[in-house]
């Protein structure tokens, strides 16, 4: 009995393609309901309130996740109409889940290097460190910015209750947009680095 479904599934596949994910169905549509019915609502009520574009606007798809054991996950972000900011990962087993978070931090050439140095080396995202890229921009004088990466992930068995999700849902967008409007200028001054470090600390610290 228990390998129908497996049957089933390989049916499904197309005979041209030579990759194949078999996804139990009944897990598939429990984990799919927590994404999208469950959880969705509170990442949208989030994502709405925060007055900047985001993404997806609605309909919302889950997608397949390498993982030990069956596991589907919902991305979403926030741009300001021009870049993209803040983009989250939402995964979820029946084991437990996973909430993965970026932020794209763009800043102009004018920026004291010294203030790019401390964000890039800070002892308190030693864990997962950021990253950074430069881009150039041959068609307009100024116009060079550096972009720092942060990256995050943490996540619990089911344990800890739904509810905490919804607050680590929450204060992870809350977190973001408060990093973003500190830096919307593309400006971070030295003496304005404490205070957008402790905001960061809140959401990337790793050791």
């Amino acid at each position: 009995m228990e390998q129908n479904w497996i049957l089933k599934e390989a049916n499904k596949v197309r005979k041209s393609s030579n990759v194949v994910i078999l996804e139990k169905p009944d897990v598939k549509r429990y984990l799919n309901g927590l994404l999208l019915k469950r959880f969705w609502p509170v990442i949208h009520s989030s994502l709405e309130a925060s007055d900047y574009v985001y993404f997806p606007e609605s309909n919302p798809e889950t997608e397949w996740e390498e993982g030990q054991t069956l596991t589907r996950s919902l991305t979403f972000m926030l741009s300001d109409g021009r870049y993209l900011f803040f983009r989250g990962n939402l995964s979820c087993s029946t084991e437990g889940w996973m909430l993965g978070r970026k932020f794209y931090l763009s800043l102009s050439q004018e920026n004291d290097l010294h203030v790019i140095i401390e964000i890039l080396g800070n002892s308190r995202f030693a864990g997962y460190p950021p990253t950074l890229s430069i881009y150039k921009a041959s068609d307009k004088k100024g116009a060079d910015f550096y972009e720092i990466t942060f990256h995050a992930g943490s996540g619990a068995g089911w344990g800890y209750g739904e509810e905490y999700v919804d607050e680590k849902i929450r204060k992870i967008i809350d977190v973001n947009i408060r990093m973003y409007d500190f830096a919307i200028d593309s400006i971070i001054t030295p003496q304005d680095l404490g205070e957008f470090l402790t905001i960061a600390y809140e959401a990337y610290e790793a050791y």
